[in-house]
């Protein structure tokens, strides 16, 4: 390499370390400011050591209050993302195949993706509210009338988890299709040559020969368990206790409470880190090695 061309590189590598430097440095304060955040009761190097914000978290754990609430809705939330996951992953499949309509089916999947999500959360309150399009399917067809689905604690988690369904599968069934597009068609013509059935081809050949794509997506819901959400704010803005811990959080910060929720943090990452290291070491095991 020329020398120019060499102190060239080496200014260009010193350039790009700077932004580089300071993402690491506020990674690095903001993460730890929140960790010493969390064993006081005020601010960091002025006000004494003390745990009083894990014993309130264990408190509110143990009486039910609204950490505990939001813990299972957190989950419900991360239950409904793996299966949805799974669906997208099922619908891919048969748009590989091909199926009639399939250029149809794959326009009407990705169109919410296109859409702001404000604007279909508008919709969709529009829809289900009393008197509206579906209020009157009920009434004229069942004969049933319910009040606002997202005014009361019974109705109103499970009526967002039923819009996160019906809000579709975002872009990820596409790159699912882009996985099971690069297995060779010798493979899947001599499967079939050998009287192999669609769902034997699902289960023993797509499954196997594309299980890095999916395992990456899975893994990557698992280390998000404890942020997993919905559209809360566009809905409910958590009322009707449909918070999550990740908007839980948010809204204690913004009212500028910062200890308690830094404490919350530390906790739900402490479980976390064991949680992704052994998912991680299952999907290594699962691996069957199978490449092409």
């Amino acid at each position: 390499m020329p020398k120019g061309m060499k102190n060239g590189a080496y200014i260009f590598c010193a350039v790009m370390m700077i932004p580089s430097a300071i993402g690491i440095i506020k990674y690095l304060y903001v993460n730890t400011q929140s960790i010493l955040l969390a064993f006081t009761d005020g601010e960091v190097f002025k006000d004494p050591f003390s745990l009083g914000n894990f014993r309130m978290l264990f408190m509110d754990l143990k009486d039910g209050g609204e950490v505990a609430v939001a813990t299972v809705n957190t989950f419900k939330y991360f239950a409904a993302g793996l299966v949805l996951q799974f669906l997208s992953y099922v619908v891919a499949y048969f748009l590989y195949k091909k199926i009639p309509g399939y250029g149809a089916f794959r326009l009407i999947f990705f169109l919410p993706c296109v859409i702001a999500p404000v604007i279909t959360a508008m919709i969709f309150k529009q829809l289900i509210r009393p008197g509206g399009i579906i209020w009157n399917i009920c009434k004229s067809v069942f004969n049933v009338e319910y009040e606002d689905l997202l005014f009361y604690p019974k109705t109103a988690t499970n009526t967002i988890l039923a819009f996160t369904f019906l809000n579709g599968f975002g872009s990820t069934f596409l790159i699912f299709i882009g996985a099971m597009n690069r297995i060779p068609q010798e493979i899947i013509e001599s499967a079939n040559l050998d009287g192999c059935k669609a769902g034997k081809e699902f289960w023993h050949i797509i499954l196997p020969l594309t299980w890095s794509t999916y395992s990456v997506f899975l893994l990557m819901s698992v280390a998000c368990v404890f942020t997993a959400s919905g559209p809360i704010l566009y809905l409910t803005n958590g009322g009707a206790q449909t918070y999550t811990i990740g908007f839980w959080i948010y809204s204690q910060v913004k009212d500028n409470a910062t200890n308690y929720p830094a404490a919350i943090g530390v906790f739900f990452t402490i479980i976390g880190v064991p949680i992704v290291l052994f998912t991680r070491f299952l999907i290594n095991k699962l691996d069957s090695g199978v490449t092409y």
